[in-house]
């Protein structure tokens, strides 16, 4: 069993080292278009250049997209997403930790509700195109279901995790390993 947790852990976190890239490069993009649309709407116009890049807003709409699903992701696997931890905090040892265990346990349900409806996004998105990229919006819908399956495999290595080290759920927090 204890192998088991091993790999789950060990996978999830080479998933989530390869998502950090990702993440980091699509917001380089994202800056960059968001530079560039920037660059033409004021200071190219001062100029007297009418130039028109449409394609840089909706690229930074879809990289951002793709930036909250994934970061929400990664997020999971050390506990760092938005939460009021002073009510788990102040319970005991047991009670906190189940309550913690409980919020899991739901964060994982909604989760896979989300990679339902996204993969439902996803068939609808095979008809659309996004209007400046003329792209297949299957590509942005892809961003829910991918996040949503990264979050439930990050769950269930932070309680795999938890169990292994034998540490206390509530100081997920931190990063629960240490890289070298």
């Amino acid at each position: 069993m204890r192998r088991l947790a091993g790999g789950l852990v060990g996978t999830a976190d080479a998933l989530n080292a390869a998502a950090k890239v990702v993440l980091g490069l699509l917001l380089l993009w994202m800056t960059l278009a968001t530079f560039t649309q920037v660059l033409v709407r004021f200071v190219f116009t001062n100029f007297g250049f009418a130039i028109s890049a449409p394609w840089t807003e909706e690229l930074s709409r879809y990289a951002m997209i793709w930036v909250v699903f994934l970061g929400m992701g990664v997020g999971f696997r050390t506990g760092m997403l938005l939460s009021l931890t002073f009510v788990t905090d102040g319970l005991g040892p047991r009670a906190g930790q189940a309550l913690r265990y409980a919020a899991q346990a739901l964060s994982f349900g909604f989760l896979v509700t989300i990679f339902l409806l996204g993969l439902r996004f996803v068939e609808f998105g095979a008809i659309e195109r996004s209007p400046a990229l003329s792209i297949p919006k299957t590509w942005v819908y892809w961003a829910m279901p991918a996040g949503a399956a990264l979050g439930c495999l990050n769950i269930l290595a932070l309680v795999a995790d938890t169990w292994q080290r034998g540490a206390d759920i509530r100081a997920t927090s931190a990063p629960t390993r240490r890289e070298d």
